[in-house]
Parts: structure tokens; C-alpha cells; sequence
């Protein structure tokens, strides 16, 4: 962040100055204590299970130069401290109003956002890798999608940045049109509408209307970059006042794929794209169909940021991944696991088993753990995965707790129940691959977050099969 003083922040979030000086210089802003250093403004945010107004001791005697509260604090150690004090009525809405003010210093700066139901964060990852090639840009970082993550991601900017990629996520209605207000975007990409947070939000129309509050935030002069195969987010661009792109596989789309395949011994994904007249060659280091779709959001803004192709190439080939999405990872028999284990809905467990199905293996293994957030729709859902998993002729089908059972029953019309696993928890599966892998498997891990089926592919590597 560049410095502020405290009066600018006052004008940005409308906060009444309790005690010390509106000249104070802040350098960086914060909602952790863990984090404050000399001369941080700490933000006394209240979540879901911590208040930070409990934390303020530790903020001022990690160094605090100020604080921001939403309410009278009657503490002799404040008074003493020197700290100043800010006084909201909202400190959530604080660090929104604060980072949004902040965003609108940099006139010239760029700012893209993805959303979308299924591959989002690889999708920000390739544009921040591509771009990167020839401009200066920030990005999200982890899990900083929400918001607080997004305002906080925002306060990183300086001078020296160009670009800010930016991803959105939601579990409601509301949410994203909050994130895109506070970023303004110049892009709005959405990479498709799935099965997601069915739970909350109660259908695909719902969750299509949460995405589409991103687009419904562009302006004329900004740009939607949407999925064309994908009925929702093909419908987004029927409305929208910005200029509409669309990426696809299906005739019609404004960048094509017309032809792709994987090269098993370099594990590089190869694919031939379409843009009017002209075709074009690229690749990447990421198995899947799927994975194009990112790749070809990520083209379509390095088209329009006047990249070369070879700058768009190398960015593909150079993009660093976030955690635990399509990993292959060896191991010490010389079996092979696929770690998709960051997430999963419908959409993206079906798209993982597109690719283990086309990877060439002697057998083929795929861990299935639940789904979370499908509502009513949960049982189905996971039986239709079932029976997706039979159709692929997966060789092992072994699935993880309670819910996952359903994936089981779901397989079972179509394959034959000895090979059918069903497992209570992680432990059990270690023990039983730990026993059972044999050189030259191909084993795909997939589950929800809460699952924590990374554990399975950290133990299994550590072993001696």
C-alpha cells in the first residue's frame, strides 16, 4: 500500500477521529493482529467467530498507529498508548469504503475480476501469468476472494501496477455486486454457471443471477468475457451494456478451440484456437478440457491488451498454479495421482474424471468424497456422479463418508460392485491404497474443501509402497 495519513482515511470512511492526529502517516492496513507492524492501521472487523475489538492490546503492542472501532472504548491502556483512535459504525463497511476510495487513486489501472462456478482460480491464475508478460499486476492471493479478502487485495496496489486480477466468490445472493462495486472492474469474466452453493441459493437460475452481478456492474466501455457453450453465462451477454466476447468450443464463439490434445509423455495440453480468420497454436502444462476454457479466458484479455503470441505462450507455459487442482503427483512405485482435491461440485468432478479417463494408465482409480452445498439436490447429485464414474470405466471406485455413499450407489447399475470401495474416512483410505497400489495406477483424488483429501496424496507420497 502507499502511506496514507489518517485524514485521508477519514474522508474515505466517513470516521470520526477519538483520539490522535489526522497527520499520522499509515503504511499498511490490516484485520489480523498477528499482522500489525509499526505505524499499520489496524481494522477491528467482526466475523463469523472472532470480534476484533477483543484483539485491540494486541494490535497497539504490536505496534498499532491507529485503530478503527466501531464503538466507545473505555480502556485506560488505549488512552495511554497514544494509539489514534477511529471510531465507524460499521467496521467491515470501514475497510470496504476504504478500499474502494483507494482503488479510484490509480486512474490508469486495470482491474479484471472472474467469477464463475467451477475454475475461477486457475482462470485468474493463467491472466495473471500472461499478463504478466508485459505489464506489472497484482493478484488474489489463496482464498482472499471475499469480502474482506477482496478489499484487502486491493490495498496492495501502488504506483508501479498496472493490472489487478481480481477473483470473486459467493455463496450468495448480493455478494459478487458488493465485490464488483468495491473494484470497479474494466473486465468482468465468468467462466460458467454449475451445480454450486445449491444449498443457499436454491437453483442454477439463483446462482446464474449472483454471477451475473458482475456483469450487470460493466459499463459500457468495459468488457464481459464470457463462456459461450455454457447457456447461462451465454445469456449474461444478452443484457450487459459493455462489449460482449465469448470463449467456447461450439461455432459461434468469438475465440474457438477447434482442435486439442494431450501430450501424455511431456504432460502438456495442446490446442488450436480459432479467432475470425486467423488460427492459432498454444499450450500448457494442465490437463483437461476444462482447463482450455481458462486458458482461452486468459487469451482472449491478452488479445486485447496488445500481447504477442509468443508473450501469451510463455505467460501459459509460466503460470504457477494455485494448490491441489490437476497435480500429478509420483510416487514411489511409480503410480500416479491426480490432486484435484481444492473443491468440487458436479461441473468440476465430472471434469476430473474427463481426465483421468483420457490419460493412458494400466488401472485407473478415482476417490470421490462429498459435495457439500447441494441442498436438496445432494442425493442426486452424487449419484449422478456415481454413475458419471461408471461411464467413464474407471477400473476402482472408492468413496469417502457418509454422503459419498450415494456417489457408491449411484455406480452401481453400471459397474460391478467389487469394485466399488466405500470408506468411512481418509485413514481408511491410506490404508487400504497403501496395500493396494500397484505400479503404473493412475489415482484421481476428488472431494469438497471440508474433505481435506489433500491428506491422502501427502501421506501416500511418503511412503514406501
Amino acid at each position: 500500500m502507499e502511506n496514507l495519513n489518517l485524514n485521508k482515511i477519514i474522508d474515505f470512511s466517513g470516521a470520526e477521529l477519538l483520539q490522535g492526529t489526522g497527520e499520522q502517516i499509515i503504511e499498511e492496513i490490516v484485520i489480523d493482529s498477528r499482522e500489525v507492524k509499526k505505524n499499520y492501521l489496524f481494522i477491528a472487523v467482526i466475523g463469523e467467530n472472532q470480534d476484533g475489538h477483543s484483539y485491540l492490546e494486541d494490535a497497539v503492542n504490536n505496534g498499532a498507529g491507529a485503530v478503527i472501532v466501531d464503538r466507545e472504548i473505555e480502556s485506560d491502556f488505549l488512552k495511554s498508548s497514544g494509539v489514534a483512535v477511529l471510531k465507524v459504525a460499521d467496521t467491515t463497511r470501514a475497510l470496504q469504503d476504504i478500499a474502494h476510495n483507494y482503488r479510484k487513486k490509480f486512474a490508469d489501472l486495470k482491474v479484471l475480476a472472474v467469477t464463475g462456478s467451477a475454475g475461477k482460480t486457475t482462470t485468474k491464475d493463467l491472466i495473471y501469468s500472461v499478463l504478466s508478460q508485459k505489464y506489472n499486476c497484482l493478484k488474489t492471493e489463496g482464498n482472499y476472494n471475499n469480502h474482506l479478502g477482496l478489499p484487502l487485495t486491493l490495498l496492495n496496489l501502488t504506483a508501479e501496477k498496472e493490472i489487478a486480477v481480481l477473483e470473486m466468490g459467493m455463496s450468495a445472493l448480493g455478494e459478487i455486486e458488493l465485490l464488483a462495486k468495491i473494484a470497479e472492474p474494466n473486465f468482468g469474466i465468468v467462466t460458467n454457471v454449475a451445480a454450486a452453493h445449491l444449498k443457499q441459493l436454491g437453483s442454477l437460475e439463483n446462482i446464474a443471477q449472483a454471477k451475473n452481478e458482475l456483469i450487470d456492474q460493466l459499463k459500457e466501455s468495459d468488457t464481459a468475457v464470457l463462456n459461450y457453450d455454457n447457456s447461462y453465462t451465454r445469456k449474461m451477454g444478452e443484457t450487459t451494456a459493455a462489449e460482449v466476447i465469448y470463449f467456447g468450443f461450439e461455432t459461434g464463439a468469438d475465440l474457438q478451440t477447434i482442435d486439442y490434445y494431450f501430450d501424455r509423455r511431456k504432460e502438456i495440453l495442446n490446442f488450436k484456437v480459432k479467432s475470425g480468420d486467423e488460427v492459432y497454436n498454444f499450450k500448457f502444462n494442465k490437463a483437461g478440457k476444462h482447463n482450455i476454457y481458462n486458458a482461452m479466458a486468459a487469451i482472449i484479455i491478452a488479445f486485447r491488451l496488445n500481447l504477442s503470441l509468443s508473450e501469451i505462450q510463455q505467460g501459459l507455459l509460466q503460470t504457477k498454479f494455485s494448490s491441489n487442482r490437476m497435480e500429478f503427483v509420483e510416487l514411489n512405485n511409480g503410480a500416479r495421482i491426480i490432486n484435484d482435491s481444492y473443491n468440487a461440485n458436479p461441473l468440476a468432478v465430472k471434469a476430473a474424471l474427463d481426465v483421468l479417463s483420457e490419460l493412458k494408465a494400466e488401472r485407473k482409480i478415482a476417490i470421490l468424497a462429498s459435495m457439500l452445498e447441494l441442498g436438496l439436490e445432494s442425493k442426486v447429485k452424487h449419484q449422478e456422479i456415481g454413475a458419471y464414474a461408471a461411464e467413464k470405466d474407471v477400473d476402482l471406485l472408492i468413496t469417502i463418508g457418509s454422503k459419498a455413499k450415494n456417489i457408491a450407489a449411484g455406480a452401481e447399475s453400471k459397474m460391478q460392485t467389487k469394485k466399488i470401495i466405500i470408506l468411512n474416512n481418509n485413514q481408511e483410505c491410506i490404508d487400504f491404497l497403501a496395500a493396494e497400489i500397484k505400479t503404473n495406477d493412475l489415482i484421481l483424488i476428488k472431494g469438497s474443501r471440508a474433505n481435506k483429501l489433500e491428506e491422502i496424496a501427502a501421506e501416500l507420497k511418503n511412503k514406501e509402497l
